[in-house]
């Protein structure tokens, strides 16, 4: 179902192929989906660093 659907007085179907509105809320779903990973990336990639600084700071013992 499209956002629009209820709330566009100019509704029809397939409509949304060559609407403004529905491409601009497109593209701005589009930079949110990429901002919202590219957040991640960057809080994944900070979590592993600090998991592997944890583990090379256990005491490990020695297999003699």
């Amino acid at each position: 179902m499209l956002p629009c659907q209820n709330t566009c007085p100019g509704f029809h179907s397939g409509c949304h192929k060559a609407c403004a509105w529905w491409k601009t809320f497109q593209d701005a779903q589009r930079a949110e989906r990429e901002a919202k990973k590219q957040y991640l990336r960057y809080h994944n990639e900070r979590c592993v660093q600090v998991s592997y600084q944890l583990l090379s700071l256990q005491a490990r013992r020695h297999a003699w």
